[in-house]
């Protein structure tokens, strides 16, 4: 026979096993939630988001002494979101270039951007747009987009953008060499 101690051990250890799952699931669930920050964290180490308010200091001035790349796109896009994943290893890749990387919503920076338009890379220098790159299909599409189609597509605009070390500092070379070059001559 069972009796009221029983009943109330199987409660304890009905209420213990659905404590455990309940403990075990919040623990799984924050270290998925540290995992994503820290991926986060990282992927926007190099391509810094930019608001509407941040837009003139980190775009418009950041470019009068550095070439600028902000991509322009919308949530819930899978060509924004595939360019995006591409743009974060442009990034790191250039991450010693003098190439600023921005990314923004577009809608955020430009209201009534048509939707059709995004994915769009902005090539920013001296303050001015140097290009508008509309759609990933520039890029090679969804299955053609990569970090090598991203470069020659941006070179082919300007050569100041996604430059090495070893460019930069050869065209540095060059500039000093035109100074001296008018200074004596």
């Amino acid at each position: 026979e069972r009796d009221e101690n029983d009943d109330e051990e199987d409660e304890d250890e009905e209420f213990m096993k659905s404590y455990r799952e309940k403990r075990i699931s919040e623990m799984l669930m924050q270290k998925e939630k540290e995992k994503e920050e820290k991926n986060n964290n990282f992927r926007h180490e190099y391509m810094m988001h930019v608001s509407h308010e941040q837009w003139t200091k980190e775009v418009t001035e950041v470019s009068r002494s550095h070439p600028v790349l902000v991509l322009l796109t919308k949530e819930n896009s899978k060509a924004c979101f595939t360019l995006e994943r591409v743009m974060e290893d442009v990034a790191r890749t250039y991450r010693t270039s003098r190439t600023k990387f921005r990314r923004a919503e577009a809608r955020d920076i430009i209201p009534n951007y048509p939707e059709r338009n995004v994915p769009t890379l902005i090539l920013y220098r001296n303050g001015d747009v140097v290009e508008n790159i509309v759609g990933i299909e520039q890029f090679g599409g969804m299955n053609g987009v990569n970090t090598e189609t991203v470069r020659r597509r941006v070179r082919m605009k300007s050569d100041e953008f996604l430059m090495d070390r070893g460019e930069e500092e050869a065209k540095e070379a060059e500039k000093r060499r035109e100074k001296e070059t008018a200074k004596n001559g």
